[in-house]
């Protein structure tokens, strides 16, 4: 999987991109392990020194037969941000994976399949 990283309006240290590496990416690679696969993050910094809840994850995944799937969660932290866009972005490809699944069998239940 190809992992694009990047920071807007904020500096990405190495404890955030670790910190996103462990909990963002780590967990995505059990759903979709592939070479052609792409993650792109974008930490964003919307109000800048000001303040208040307005640090936002954006994540776009792109698999090779599917559409691409764009996440976008805001939080007082990033990291907070991060963990929400994981959960929301397993739930959305899971969903997908499941219905693809579904559509190879028709629809029909296991029991009526020809």
């Amino acid at each position: 999987m190809k992992v694009l990283m990047r920071g807007v309006h904020l500096s990405l240290t190495d404890e955030l991109r670790d910190y996103a590496n462990r909990h963002l990416v780590d967990p995505l690679v059990k759903f979709i392990d592939d070479e052609a696969t792409e993650l792109e993050i974008a930490m964003v910094d919307i109000n800048g020194p000001k303040g208040g809840v307005d640090q936002e994850c954006r994540v776009t995944v792109r698999m090779p037969g599917f559409a691409g799937m764009h996440v976008t969660e805001t939080a007082e932290t990033m990291f907070h941000a991060i963990d929400a866009a994981r959960d929301t972005l397993e739930k959305m490809i899971t969903r997908t994976l499941e219905k693809r699944r579904d559509q190879g069998s028709q629809g029909l239940p296991q029991d009526v399949r020809f």
